[in-house]
């Protein structure tokens, strides 16, 4: 297969992307974020007609907020409403099973493998079962509808990013007009492909957390898990998709400021803790170097004369990065006790809670309350930003 790489084998640029980074029930901060910036473009006049986004990608959780917008963005007013009222009343059980017995059994059983898989030969699959996810994500997506949009030219591309445990690899499935090509770079591909239900359970698998998914690669079946992990470059998608410019919503944690100078050595981390840690890691801390690279890449490309710049591989990619104020950590401590028993059970005896086990549980607390928290959080820091959303559209503008 030719390498599809090469900026002259991309599609021309084309409107702006929608890059939607996830890390489980903390990406309901995305459909506030959504929410707010739908206020600041109908402000300006943008036609409910006319999708602002042509170009979306997601990864992670945030894959299940750009299918689903991509599948309504032919009335794109409407479908970030919804999202924001699914977002807030959605429950754990829609997510995973959280009866008694099965969170037991499923949770005996995955640590006795850890422990003694060896002797068995078998593996432990996942801690939890998200069977219901799939179901909820059957009822409320219709992919034919994200065709559809293709078709008509109001949608260019949706693009799903996984990890393969089989090859190695991080792949982006894409769903795109016919003249986006896939692309091969080192340990990160692109293939064309419909875009499922599938894909949205394999980019959310959270590692250990959720099971991973069968797909067909480009060899054959693989099984992927979440598309957070080895995504060094979540804004590369939105290039090769062909995107003019790009708006990014991340979740990760505002940066910590300098605490008081410690005296004696903190307890030792618990699991949550450290699997905390390593999901803060996988999840959250690439948005922000991608982004500064662009805008370094950007900055020389603006100082270049016009005909070297034309000359060289590369082109700008304008971005706006949206992240949240504030600590959605603090957020899930609050609201850790409306986690259904059964389940808060379970996971509290691996650290999880409302106070150092917090961060963790910002991952799984699938609660009203704290999802519209996040919601409401999202919408409030994209209004506090009304000026600088507004500036970035006006060069396209609503009849551009």
């Amino acid at each position: 297969m030719p390498d599809n790489t090469s900026p002259a084998a991309n599609p021309l640029p084309q409107g702006t992307a929608l890059v939607l980074l996830g890390g489980g029930a903390r990406t309901a901060y995305q459909a506030g974020v959504l929410g707010g910036i739908g206020e600041v473009l109908q402000a300006q006049g943008w036609p409910a007609q006319r999708n602002p986004f042509p170009v979306v990608c997601g990864t992670s959780a945030g894959a299940i907020n750009a299918a689903y917008y991509a599948s309504r963005c032919t009335d794109w007013p409407q479908a970030l409403r919804t999202m924001q009222t699914l977002w807030s009343t959605l429950q754990a059980h829609e997510v995973f099973e959280v009866g008694t017995l099965h969170l037991l059994r499923g949770g005996l059983r995955w640590l006795g493998l850890m422990a003694f898989g060896w002797l068995w030969k078998q593996n432990p699959r996942a801690l939890l079962d998200n069977t219901p996810l799939a179901d909820t994500l059957g009822r409320l997506l219709h992919f034919d509808a994200v065709d559809a949009a293709i078709q008509s030219g109001a949608l260019r591309a949706l693009s799903v990013a996984t990890s393969s445990y089989t090859s190695g690899r991080h792949i982006t499935f894409f769903q795109a007009q016919a003249d986006v090509q896939p692309w091969r770079r080192p340990g990160l591909w692109g293939i064309a492909q419909p875009i499922g239900v599938e894909h949205l359970l394999a980019s959310s698998a959270l590692p250990f957390v959720f099971p991973a998914t069968p797909l067909w690669g480009e060899a054959g079946p693989e099984y992927f898990g979440d598309g957070a992990m080895r995504q060094l470059a979540p804004l590369a998608p939105a290039i090769h998709l062909g995107a003019q410019r790009a708006v990014a919503i991340g979740v990760a944690e505002p940066h910590p400021q300098a605490g008081a100078v410690r005296t004696h050595l903190p307890p030792y981390p618990s699991v949550a803790e450290i699997a905390a840690h390593a999901m803060s890691s996988v999840f959250l801390d690439t948005l922000r170097a991608d982004a500064q690279q662009a805008g370094r890449l950007n900055r020389m490309l603006a100082d270049l004369p016009g005909d070297v710049r034309a000359s060289l591989p590369y082109r700008p990619l304008p971005t706006l990065t949206l992240l949240p104020s504030k600590s959605i950590n603090a957020v899930a401590a609050r609201h850790w006790h409306t986690m259904p028993r059964s389940a808060r059970l379970l996971l509290q005896s691996v650290g999880m809670g409302a106070g150092s086990g917090a961060a963790l549980a910002s991952y799984l607390l699938f609660t009203p309350d704290y999802l519209d928290a996040l919601v409401q959080l999202g919408r409030a820091d994209a209004l506090a930003q009304r000026e600088i959303i507004a500036a970035f559209f006006a060069e396209t503008g609503p009849a551009g």
